[in-house]
């Protein structure tokens, strides 16, 4: 048991403390995919991003860090869709961009690779108004941050992403499959 909490990095008091601040990300992060308009989706976001940042950065896992902050800020843009300046598809692409030029900062190896990919998955499904679109084209970046999470020892980065996974499923089964079916 002992090998396996320093394993994790939960071989002292810090150890802990970075493990519970992820979990608080994940309990954001759940709570997001159950919301039923993408704003408050996207809402919900921000606040476990801000959550996972400060996590990665604990773990020196840096590529995680600066995803996450990105897609913080992402959020608060696709927060606001509603206004004129959000409006426009090209956050995505600016979004997207920034990911791909930010691994180049925080290289830790071929590794850096997967949340890159797994971000530029979500700023794409985030920059969608359609809350059940959010939710499908989010689901393949849970695999690619799970081998992240795991590498890095972010015990509560990888149970977020199975259960982002269930919780989208989820979701898709009670809120988008009863619309599909009433037309």
């Amino acid at each position: 048991m002992d090998s396996l909490l320093q394993a994790l990095k939960i071989d002292s008091i810090y150890g802990l403390i970075t493990q519970i601040v992820g979990f608080f990300g994940l309990v954001c992060c759940m709570t997001a995919y159950q919301m039923k308009t993408q704003k408050k989706i996207v809402t919900v976001q921000i606040i476990s991003c801000t959550f996972f940042t400060f996590h990665f950065l604990m773990l020196g896992a840096y590529t995680g860090a600066l995803m996450n902050f990105i897609a913080a800020v992402r959020s608060v843009v696709f927060a606001n869709k509603d206004k004129k300046w959000a409006k426009s598809n090209w956050w995505i692409v600016f979004f997207s961009a920034v990911c791909v030029v930010a691994v180049a900062f925080t290289w830790e190896g071929a590794k850096s690779l997967l949340p890159m990919i797994g971000m530029v998955c979500t700023t794409i499904s985030w920059g969608i108004e359609k809350a059940s679109l959010v939710r499908l084209i989010s689901l393949p970046s849970s695999p690619v941050w799970i081998v992240y999470n795991f590498m890095s020892k972010s015990m509560a980065g990888v149970l977020t992403e199975v259960l982002v996974m269930c919780s989208i499923i989820t979701a898709i089964i009670r809120l988008d499959l009863p619309k599909k079916k009433e037309k």
